[in-house]
């Protein structure tokens, strides 16, 4: 066919479906609304992972990007083990002089939230919010420059910037930044800001739309490396080949693959190691760094804690909505067949007339093609509404006083609008196809001799192509609805586990001692202040402190020697934590044996410690374990620590809801040699009423110590199942969504076939069938396709549940009782969805009826 007369047919075809459309509003609004929910649901979640996983930097040539350690890394300090996502600052530079499979190598360290102070376009100091805070990031000379990234205003970092410690207080500030804070005022270059205490110059401002290498953490001042103890007073970094505390990216120059970068990385991470002499890194130390190994994966989608936590989740979510988008396609082609059977007549006369099978199919589909079009439309358009409130989920995902997600540009672009247009096309094939091949199989001569209601009624097949779909909506159904109450009950079971401690009442306060210009010498003192101003504040019962904290993202390990146990290697690897006096007695977690953390266990006196159940399980059973000793080896030369165990306290859940609880011990804050953050717990009637009296109470008495965060406990913990209340959430929605649309179909073609046997049951009537069985007739049928359904739904449920079954908790991917009350939904819904119809038919007037032909 020639192209021209190929477009003339389209649009020909086109203003004919129009038309046809127009003439059935109510045909077309149901069918339209199906597709979009359907359309919409799998838009929505996959832009959600075009944002997250998919969509590379917004920076030059981010395909030649590389990850030298692991990109679900944002860096937290490591001090003392191997991390090999993590690298000390002597590291990095020895990496980027000796590399030579890179263009460039960057790194980038943590800064956290900063104390921001502002002054005014004229240098004066702005006072109006004392409270603010900016999110840095501490980045090496050539970030940008690696990154591809100019400023649109000013300049950005160079190798200048790294060269003398303290000699570079300037900032680059991102663009919302310099709109939200700086009023996008074009004076900003050179203006004045305060960070942590420390004065710094605005000297470039970001492009618009560039946030960093962090995916969903936006940041929003960039800090040369040389400033890093100015941002982080008390702490020196730069120097220590022991503290890891940087993320490397690089740029691999033309034709060199990740895993040939990766192959050259490890040898000079191993060759640097092996030249540093022992008064730099020990030999033990050593001997540990060689056995590291080095990852280098791909960099073009940036750094991102949310991706690994989030990801297998919404590519399952994504196959939970694939299902909607099937049941909601097979109540498009039920009603499209429900119509079809009403145009056989109009399909008859044009075939009589000469127009061929295959034309009419095309013209047929062209109709379903903008059915799925117009549902694509409205579809985008519930995506991004229904997006905003995805990522509000994804945005409490991160560590308390994160706004992980915050930053995810969840606007079109050209890979979420393709896969929309691709969703529609298969999507209008897949419930168009078969109703227009069936619609257009007639006979000519019976088809143009025989009323509608006989053409209705013509096929003798007791499961036509209606039925079969209806089964398949229950059995699709059936899934959804399966793997929705796996879904909740796990997220149930989790929110009432047993931590091993009372839950309510708990407020967390997270401050940092070492900003606040806190030294060792005064740590003791300046915690027993903080602990007693706190304890003074109205509604305040008692109050504790912790370096880890409950749930607050943060954990120590650390390799021991424990008195009393002997294996083939008497190391062991136990989680470890820093603790106020009363810890255990605030936070309501049993001692079992001997004494809490006392007031007495002070800095200089002997150190101590209190062990976990699940410690003494491992490594003491059946042993008295007061009095035995803890060993921690030093690694770098100096003494040993050695901590007498005082305590046996019960197993608590502190860092992780699933799995074991692991051996853990606690000794002693105060009686660190460095000086820790610390989280405050505070045991309190009304954590959220008490929030604004502490913080004011800690601020009058230590005005410079940042707070990073201040939050009910309740909150710290829910965002534990963050991941779990996305999935059950979701999955609850699209089930219902699911068995509504199934429900609609069915009753649609219960209603169908009861209106094409308007003349039988008038009949059956008239010869004295009674009105409870006919509605029995009807409610018989309906049940026996929901049984169907059912027949098929259970055998895949169980086959695909198994696929998430490392998903689950407290319950097996087979779960009886699930299945069962899935099973007693879906016969309610038949049950409803037959009775309306089915109540219909008991009123039909024999004597009408059989005058109905």
């Amino acid at each position: 066919m020639p192209l021209t007369s190929f477009l003339e047919t389209t649009l020909h075809d086109l203003g004919y479906a129009l038309r046809t459309l127009r003439k059935s509003p109510g045909f077309t609004i149901i069918a339209t609304l199906s597709l979009a929910l359907g359309i919409g649901a799998n838009t929505a979640i996959f832009s959600l992972i075009s944002a997250l996983i998919l969509r590379p930097l917004p920076v030059a040539d981010p395909a030649s990007l590389v990850v030298i350690g692991d990109g679900a890394s944002v860096g937290s300090i490591s001090m003392g083990s191997v991390r090999e996502d993590l690298y000390s600052l002597p590291m990095y530079r020895e990496l980027r002089s000796q590399s030579g499979s890179l263009s460039g190598l960057f790194a980038a360290g943590r800064s956290g939230r900063l104390r921001l102070g502002l002054t005014d376009a004229k240098g004066a100091a702005d006072s109006s919010d004392p409270s603010l805070t900016a999110r840095g990031r501490i980045v090496s000379g050539n970030y940008f420059s690696v990154l591809g990234v100019p400023a649109i205003a000013g300049r950005t970092f160079t190798d200048a910037d790294d060269q003398a410690p303290g000699a570079s207080p300037y900032v680059v500030v991102s663009h919302d930044f310099w709109q939200r804070r700086l009023e996008g005022n074009s004076q900003a270059l050179g203006r004045k800001i305060t960070l942590n205490g420390s004065p710094f110059t605005v000297v470039g401002i970001t492009r618009p739309g560039f946030t960093g290498e962090i995916v969903g953490s936006p940041t929003e001042v960039w800090i040369p490396l040389s400033m890093q103890e100015q941002v982080n007073p008390g702490r020196s970094f730069a120097q220590n080949w022991n503290i890891n505390w940087l993320l490397l990216m690089g740029r691999a120059k033309p034709g060199v693959t990740p895993a040939a970068v990766r192959t050259e990385f490890q040898g000079l991470f191993r060759r640097i190691v092996a030249a540093q002499p022992p008064s730099v890194i020990p030999a033990d130390r050593a001997a540990e760094l060689a056995k590291a190994e080095v990852p280098v994966v791909s960099g073009a989608n940036g750094f991102s804690r949310l991706r690994p936590q989030f990801s297998r989740s919404l590519f399952t979510l994504l196959a939970i909505v694939g299902v909607v988008l099937l049941v909601a396609a097979a109540n498009v082609a039920n009603l499209l067949l429900e119509r079809s059977t009403g145009r056989k007549k109009e399909i008859g006369v044009r075939l009589a007339l000469g127009a061929g099978r295959s034309r009419l199919v095309r013209q047929l589909l062209t109709e379903s093609l903008v059915l799925a079009t117009l549902g694509g439309a409205i579809g985008l358009a519930i995506a991004f509404w229904a997006d905003t409130a995805l990522v509000r989920l994804v945005a409490g995902s991160g560590p308390p006083g994160a706004s992980a997600g915050s930053s995810l540009d969840l606007h079109p672009d050209l890979s979420v609008l393709a896969f929309t247009v691709f969703v529609s096309l298969l999507t209008a094939i897949a419930f168009g196809l078969a109703p227009a091949l069936t619609a257009t199989r007639v006979e000519l001569a019976p088809t143009l001799k025989e009323s509608s209601r006989n053409l209705a009624g013509a096929s003798g097949n007791r499961w036509p192509l209606g039925k079969l779909l209806v089964v398949a909506q229950f059995a699709l159904s059936l899934l959804l609805l399966v793997g929705a109450g796996l879904f909740v009950r796990t997220l149930q079971n989790l929110e009432h586990l047993d931590l091993g401690y009372e839950r309510e009442g708990l407020l967390m306060v997270g401050v940092d001692p070492t900003a606040g210009g806190v030294s060792s010498e005064r740590f003791e003192t300046f915690t027993r202040d903080l602990l007693d101003r706190v304890a003074a504040v109205p509604g305040v019962l008692a109050v504790t402190a912790s370096q880890n904290g409950l749930f607050s993202g943060t954990e120590s390990n650390l390799t021991a020697q424990i008195e009393g146990y002997s294996s083939g290697d008497d190391d062991v690897e136990l989680a470890w934590d820093r603790v106020a006096p009363r810890y255990f007695e605030v936070v309501g977690i049993p001692i079992q044996a001997g004494r809490d953390i006392a007031a007495t266990d002070r800095m200089g006196g002997l150190p101590v410690a209190v062990v976990n159940r699940s410690l003494v399980d491992a490594y003491l059973p059946g042993q008295n374990p007061i009095g035995r000793h803890i060993t921690i080896p030093d690694n770098q030369g100096g003494e040993n620590r050695v901590y007498e165990i005082v305590g046996v306290a019960g197993n608590s859940r502190d860092h992780e809801l699933r799995g074991a609880v692991p051996p853990r011990f606690f000794t002693p804050v105060v009686q660190a040699a460095d000086v820790p953050g610390l989280n405050l717990e505070i045991r309190t009637a009304r954590p959220d009423a008490t929030k604004e009296p502490v913080k004011k109470a800690i601020l009058a008495a230590f005005p410079d110590l940042p707070i990073d965060d201040i939050s009910p406990f309740a909150d710290s913990l829910g965002m534990q199942v963050n991941d779990e209340r996305l999935v059950a959430r979701l999955s609850a929605i699209f089930g219902l969504l699911g068995l509504v649309l199934a429900a609609i179909g069915l009753y649609g073609v219960v209603s169908y076939a009861i209106a094409r046997r308007t003349h039988e049951l008038g009949l059956r009537m008239a010869l004295g069938a009674q009105r409870p069985g006919v509605l029995w007739m009807v409610l018989s049928e309906t049940l026996l396709l929901a049984a169907a359904g059912i027949a098929l739904g259970i055998p895949a449920a169980l086959a695909a549940t198994r696929a998430v079954a490392s998903r689950l908790y407290g319950l097996s991917a087979t779960d009886p009782a699930t299945l069962a009350g899935a099973t007693g939904i879906l016969l309610l819904v038949a049950l409803v969805a037959g009775f309306i119809p089915g109540a219909r038919a008991t009123r039909v007037d024999p004597v009408q009826a059989l005058r109905y032909e």
